[in-house]
């Protein structure tokens, strides 16, 4: 037992110090899962003004459009585990994307800013494929848009 208002060793902080840095790099290893069985049931994407007249003023430019995409996972590398599956939406051009998404019922719905990646599935690997059908909804500033441009996302393993 320490005495009242005795200090620790320095070797108590180093010790915490090294636990915490390792607690840090035993992070869970990420893996792309193979969607090759996903598909995008409209192949483009139609995209409108949110609002009814778009500003003059630059602001409140947002542009949305809806797509539905049948996502179908090829998980059987891990089937008898736990894992968690992510939507990421890489950075991309035409400049900052965001899509929100519902589903049918086995994901979970959500919402991601492109340069992130937001939780799609927790849980136990019980099947060799996961599907669903996602009615995804992107949002860019009209401002941005020159063209049509594609738009990127993948899936996500992350393993303990």
């Amino acid at each position: 037992m320490r005495a009242a208002g005795r200090r620790a060793p320095p070797a108590f902080f180093l010790a915490l110090a090294f636990a915490m840095i390792w607690s840090s790099a035993a992070r869970a290893k990420t893996t792309t899962i193979d969607d090759s069985g996903t598909q995008a049931l409209e192949p483009s994407v139609a995209l409108r003004w949110k609002t009814p007249a778009p500003s003059r003023s630059g602001a409140n430019n947002l542009m949305i459009g809806t797509t539905t995409i049948r996502v179908r996972l090829n998980v059987a590398p891990w089937l008898r585990h736990s894992g968690r599956i992510y939507l990421n939406l890489p950075a991309q051009m035409p400049g900052p994307i965001a899509a929100s998404w519902i589903t049918q019922g086995r994901f979970l719905p959500g919402e991601v800013h492109s340069g992130n990646r937001m939780l799609l599935y927790a849980g136990p690997i019980s099947t060799p494929i996961l599907e669903d059908v996602l009615k995804v909804q992107f949002s860019v500033d009209g401002a941005l848009i020159r063209r049509a441009f594609p738009v990127t996302f993948r899936f996500e393993m992350e393993e303990n």
